[in-house]
């Protein structure tokens, strides 16, 4: 009990001084975002051939797993 009304403040005051170290970092020198946008990376996808449409919907394409059924 006694150890802990000893050490306590002083790591809390540790821990205060620390986290406005950290704050001043932040303010003064913000740095580059991590994710500029940029161009964006778009590629065209051919039309399917005149015979065929496209599959749309659940159920339409090959079964997922054993039996057809889903993991969720």
């Amino acid at each position: 009990m006694v150890a802990v009304a000893f050490l306590l403040p002083p790591l809390m005051l540790c821990l205060v001084l620390a986290l406005g170290r950290y704050e001043e970092r932040l303010l003064k020198n913000p740095g580059q975002p991590r994710h500029v946008p940029g161009e964006r990376h778009l590629s065209v996808v051919p039309d399917p051939p005149s015979g065929r449409r496209p599959r749309r919907g659940p159920g339409t394409g090959r079964a997922t797993g054993r039996g057809g059924r889903h993991a969720a």
